[in-house]
């Protein structure tokens, strides 16, 4: 499935809604319109509900937007993360790094286990 990054801003944060396959083809698009607002002045939900394959180069564009971030103070939360997100967050073993949640407001958010 074709990839696609939307993003939509809310009050003090942003919402980018990931879908498609998230592999070597398209983590250099994926990191180019998610990042600006990782390193900017609001809170992150990227929901992942609709991804449909992640490998670990989607991965990797992962950690690197929760860490820019965190190092700007903003919290970054997945919202939704479908079965292919999930499975290689736990493959790589990096499932606790990552808060998720499924609800619209981001409240309830808690570490992925």
């Amino acid at each position: 499935m074709e990839f696609s990054c939307t993003a939509q801003q809310t009050e003090g944060r942003v919402v980018l809604t990931v879908v498609g396959d998230v592999d070597m083809s398209a983590h250099e698009q994926f990191l180019a319109d998610v990042e600006p607002w990782a390193s900017g002045t609001t809170d992150v939900v990227l929901d992942c509900s609709g991804v449909t394959f992640m490998d670990s180069m989607g991965l990797r564009v992962l950690v690197l937007l929760r860490q820019r971030a965190a190092d700007n103070g903003h919290e970054f939360v997945l919202r939704s993360p479908s079965q292919p997100v999930t499975r290689v967050m736990e493959a790589a073993g990096v499932s606790e790094l990552f808060t998720a949640t499924s609800a619209d407001s981001g409240a309830g958010a808690e570490p992925l286990t």
